[in-house]
């Protein structure tokens, strides 16, 4: 009796880990700060991005953040699911499927992060 107590007891905790997983974290910006980096110039940028003056970067920049955001509340809405679905596994043994991951959501912060760190460096050069 007591070591089905113990294993369900380790189902649980691993299901509360596969549940309430989010996204891990994205990797460092450049090293802006640098002597090398100051040297930056906009050939260093993508062609989409060297034409755009400063008002343009600022309006892309809010542009992300509010995509940002609604990846972030897509996420959130679906933790409470997860997480339910993760106890719910580990008590009853039964496979996990209604786990939704949001790896689109979370490939696409991961992206639009590295938009904004590149337009933030952007906005140095242009000295906006």
């Amino acid at each position: 009796m007591r070591s089905v107590s113990s294993t369900s007891f380790c189902l649980i905790a691993l299901a509360i880990a596969v549940g309430g997983c989010t996204r891990s974290a994205p990797d460092l910006p450049p090293d802006y700060g640098s002597v090398n980096a100051s040297r930056q110039t906009l050939a260093s940028f993508p062609a989409h991005m060297r034409n755009l003056n400063c008002a343009q970067i600022a309006s892309r920049e809010a542009d992300l953040e509010a995509r940002n955001q609604k990846a972030e509340e897509i996420i959130k809405s679906n933790r409470t699911r997860n997480q339910v679905a993760g106890y719910l596994g580990a008590l009853y043994l039964v496979p996990v499927v209604a786990i939704e991951n949001d790896e689109d959501q979370k490939a696409l912060l991961d992206k639009n992060q590295r938009e904004v760190d590149q337009l933030k460096q952007l906005q140095r050069v242009k000295r906006c």
